[in-house]
């Protein structure tokens, strides 16, 4: 059997196609000079991911230069929500023509629903920002195309993806989709065939999942091109990206009500409780001191309108709830909202809910390393304690990470990520600053064998665990 290598395969396929999308775009009236001018705003950014045990990768990803301070947007795949700050190193901006300088940059945080992220150049760029003229909303059936910049193993040459919206569909936002491998990679911008009007923002796609034979097996293979996507975010999607950058890094401010496991109406629900508009979430928990309680929700109601008004038109439950929370997101903390709510099934309430910023998740939390023992751990956040059904007042720090084959990963009962120290050697441990000064006490104990730690698991159940130090 005959192999070949699928990355070069996959960007050879890549290359033809936007070789040919050039060809096409040329035909249709739009010039080299205008995917240049376009290509000029388009930066690759590039990172280190590196933990505190010198574990490390290396990322990049294609970003557009948004004004002339320097600020440039990427998507949020390339910082996940769930990689702390303090891994970010070596953190650049690529200018991808001449001698591929790089400038040294800072991370300044991402949009309130997660979808974009904004790094800003520590020294001029000197390039211009994406000029947006005639933004439009696309139709279906209407011919785009998209323009972007190869990486790096093609010199970060601009190309092109020519496709033709196949699909509207609005969830927590808009999207349009193409075809698989349709237009340029991640966060290039679109623009309508023809008039070259602004239609939007790539995002990554998922790639097509395929059934290959090989030795005589079959199975679904995915395949996900990365200089390739289907996916964009139409203007209505976007243009709070693009205006809303900031210029300093930012916390995260996440709007949300408090609220958890709500789920759309079913046909049966709103049948039983003769309910016609097909906008309707059933609210699951409320977590207690939060907006929602606060305004006195509860587990059960019915939300029917946000403001006096249906929030969606779909009798999917699905849709019906990623409709509410779009509206939930276009909020900023300290606003309010007007729930129409329907409680028992046979009260009318309407109530006023404040909105406020989503606690921090753990990889926010200041983080401590003992090298000694291989663990790192962090103080404790919000979710630690609500997901374990524990008092926000409890105290402690979380296991965040351990060192393969380190002192705290021995023996019959090691410590484990995700587990809560409340004590070291029966003396109470309330945060990474008061662990680090107790631990190290210990530590510098002559006749120091081993460590005996009071942990609390996933489950929310106590347990100790001893460490032996040699």
């Amino acid at each position: 059997m005959r192999f070949v290598n699928r990355s070069l395969a996959l960007t050879a396929i890549a290359i033809g196609t936007a070789l040919g999308a050039i060809t096409r775009t040329v035909q249709a009236g739009v010039t080299p000079l205008q995917i240049n001018g376009v290509a000029k705003s388009l930066v690759w950014v590039k990172y280190t991911a590196e933990n505190e045990f010198k574990k490390s990768t290396k990322l990049r990803a294609q970003g557009i230069v948004l004004n002339q301070q320097g600020v440039v947007m990427v998507t949020s795949a390339l910082f996940p929500p769930v990689l702390p700050l303090s891994y970010i190193h070596h953190l650049k901006i690529t200018l991808p023509f001449g001698r591929m300088k790089t400038i040294p940059a800072e991370y300044l945080g991402r949009s309130s629903d997660g979808v974009m992220c904004y790094v800003k150049a520590l020294k001029p760029l000197h390039l211009p920002p994406l000029a947006i003229k005639h933004p439009v909303e696309v139709q279906l059936g209407q011919r785009v195309y998209s323009i972007g910049r190869m990486d790096r193993t093609f010199a970060y040459k601009p190309y092109v993806g020519i496709n033709r919206v196949k699909i509207l569909l609005r969830q927590l936002r808009w999207e349009a989709g193409v075809e698989v491998f349709g237009l340029t990679n991640a966060t290039s911008p679109v623009y309508v065939m023809r008039t070259g009007d602004f239609a939007g923002i790539t995002i990554p796609g998922t790639g097509e999942t395929v059934e290959l034979s090989l030795l005589g097996h079959s199975g679904p293979v995915n395949i996900s091109d990365p200089l390739q996507t289907g996916i964009f975010l139409p203007w209505a999607s976007v243009k709070n990206y693009l205006q809303d950058a900031p210029l300093r890094r930012t916390p995260i401010q996440t709007p949300w009500l408090g609220t958890m496991d709500s789920t759309g109406l079913k046909k049966a629900v709103r049948k039983l409780y003769h309910i016609k508009p097909m906008a309707g979430v059933m609210i699951g928990r409320v977590i207690p001191g939060m907006p929602a309680a606060k305004a006195g929700l509860k587990s059960q109601d019915i939300v029917l309108t946000v403001n006096g008004k249906p929030f969606s038109h779909s009798p999917l439950p699905n849709f019906m709830l990623a409709a509410f929370d779009r509206k939930i997101l276009a909020c900023k903390p300290g606003m309010v909202l007007h729930l129409g709510v329907l409680r028992n099934g046979t009260k009318h309430l309407n109530i006023a809910v404040k909105v406020t910023a989503q606690p921090l998740s753990g990889a926010r939390m200041p983080r401590y390393l003992n090298r000694k023992l291989g663990v790192v751990v962090r103080n404790l956040a919000f979710f630690d304690l609500y997901n374990r059904k524990l008092p926000q007042t409890q105290k402690g720090v979380a296991v965040s990470l351990i060192r393969t084959g380190a002192p705290a990963a021995l023996g019959n009962t090691p410590l484990e990520p995700g587990y809560i120290i409340t004590r070291i050697n029966n003396k109470k441990v309330s945060n990474i600053k008061q662990f680090a000064k107790l631990l190290t006490a210990d530590l510098k104990m002559k006749n120091a064998r081993s460590m005996v730690f009071e942990v609390i698991n996933e489950k929310g159940n106590t347990a100790v665990c001893h460490v032996r130090l040699n």
